[in-house]
């Protein structure tokens, strides 16, 4: 009967505990510090504290992050009389960690030398109190910093694997443990695995690893509160992939390439790339990612264009240089631009303010959403004066006075609100209107949201 005892006990710990460990899942609790600035010429002494806002952003997104709230990082910090910027040495990294009760520091730089900006970020286990990453990224293109911190970010989570269970399958695809409470987002893949001899040291006997036998891959097709639903790729053998065992996301270290050829009008245009050292070529190879292509000619105005290559695109970019001769009473058509095989070309330039009190169409539909007080209708007729770089004074002025009624309001620097009033400051820096000069300035210093305080002064630096 003790027998049966004790088989019925070591089956309970073989296939209970697991599925105990993944239900009793808690997010890495982590603490973001801001960025010592190094170099020259930042437009906002702010920017380091602006970089750590958009880290934070970027890992709450994830979801598998429990981030300390700023104000409360700045309260603890402020009590204990500890700095919140620039790197910290490991005995700060354990002290902070301790009074944050996190595992995780996040901290680092960013420099600029002229036209270089590089963005430096090391990950500290509070523990052991060591660097246990270090990621980068560089760029020329200061007006990107935002994508650049975005990349880091990229970069950062995947030194947090996601660990889990099979806990069904049925057919061609599994059940993992895993869901919108842990961060897992459909097309993740995962490596499923077994363990098998446990490795020890053949003096000590210590225990050094246990050996992982993958049994094949899935790919997550739908997500629910606690669990998702993932399509069996591969498995080693029909079968192979069951019940109980363990599941890791899966890190792609090797991103696939991309191919890009410009084709310029004239024909005898330079074509550079600017946020690469690479010379360009026609069907270059290019790893994924963001390209600031420039084309110039003599006698023509030049043209630069952001352009984004995904894994495996093969992205034909069409640019027609405008002649620099044109008259001053025709306004220059702006350079048309064809991806693939598909034109766009940008509307161009409004008419002028009308004289008269009718309003045009154009006119009223963006009145009517900046004086809604609708905090997402104002946000999105932001987001389309910054892309048409509207210059109507009309529709700007309405949105001058918006922003001049609420920019001293209270509330938390990543809330709805002060994301719309930031857009409203870009809408009038993207105008080149230099009117509103005054009143960007006035948000620029004013302002008691460092969020809105940097957008503002990163639009007046436009006008």
């Amino acid at each position: 009967m003790r027998s049966l005892t004790n088989i019925l006990f070591l089956f309970a710990i073989i296939f209970f505990v697991p599925l105990c460990a993944s239900a009793e899942f808690s997010k890495t609790k982590i603490a973001v510090l801001d960025f010592q600035l190094q170099g020259e010429n930042f437009d906002n002494k702010d920017m380091g504290t602006i970089v750590a806002e958009w880290f934070i952003t970027a890992m709450v997104r994830e979801g598998r992050f429990d981030v300390v709230e700023r104000r409360m990082l700045e309260k603890i910090l402020g009590e204990q009389q500890l700095a919140m910027t620039g790197v910290v040495d490991a005995t700060s990294a354990t002290q902070i960690g301790k009074l944050l009760g996190v595992k995780v520091i996040i901290t680092g730089s960013v420099m600029k030398f002229r036209d270089v900006t590089e963005i430096n970020a090391r990950i500290i286990d509070v523990e052991s109190a060591s660097i246990i990453a270090a990621e980068n990224v560089k760029s020329v293109a200061t007006a990107k910093l935002q994508d650049m911190v975005i990349e880091m970010s990229g970069k950062i989570i995947k030194n947090f694997p996601l660990f889990g269970y099979v806990v069904n399958r049925s057919g061609d695809s599994v059940t993992l443990d895993l869901g919108l409470r842990t961060g897992v987002k459909t097309g993740m893949r995962f490596i499923v695995f077994k363990e098998g001899q446990i490795i020890k040291h053949p003096k000590t006997g210590e225990v050094l690893d246990v050996e992982r036998i993958e049994t094949g891959k899935v790919t997550i097709t739908s997500i629910a509160q606690k669990i998702s639903t993932a399509r069996i790729d591969e498995e080693a053998s029909p079968g192979s992939v069951n019940y109980s065992q363990q599941v890791k996301s899966l890190i792609d270290t090797t991103p696939k390439k991309a191919r890009l050829t410009v084709n310029v009008s004239p024909a005898n245009a330079k074509i550079r790339i600017l946020n690469i050292s690479q010379t360009y070529e026609a069907g270059m190879v290019l790893d994924p990612g963001p390209y600031h292509i420039e084309a110039t000619a003599t006698g023509f105005k030049s043209a630069r264009e952001w352009v984004t290559l995904a894994r495996n695109e093969d992205r034909s970019v069409s640019m027609n240089l405008v002649a620099s001769s044109a008259t001053p009473d025709e306004p220059p058509v702006k350079p048309s631009i064809t991806v693939r095989k598909e034109t766009f070309t940008p509307p161009p330039p409004p008419p002028p303010p009308q004289q008269s009190n009718q309003l045009t169409s154009g006119q009223a539909k963006y009145l009517r959403m900046i004086e809604s007080n609708n905090t997402k209708e104002q946000k999105d007729a932001a987001r389309l004066m910054v892309k048409a770089k509207l210059r109507d004074t009309v529709v700007l002025d309405a949105v001058e006075r918006v922003l001049l009624k609420e920019y001293q309001a209270s509330g938390d620097d990543r809330n709805d609100r002060i994301d719309t009033l930031s857009w409203l400051c870009k809408a009038l820096g993207a105008s080149g209107q230099s009117k509103y000069k005054a009143t960007l300035s006035k948000v620029a210093k004013e302002a008691p949201h460092r969020k809105l305080k940097g957008y503002a002064a990163s639009s007046l630096k436009q006008l």
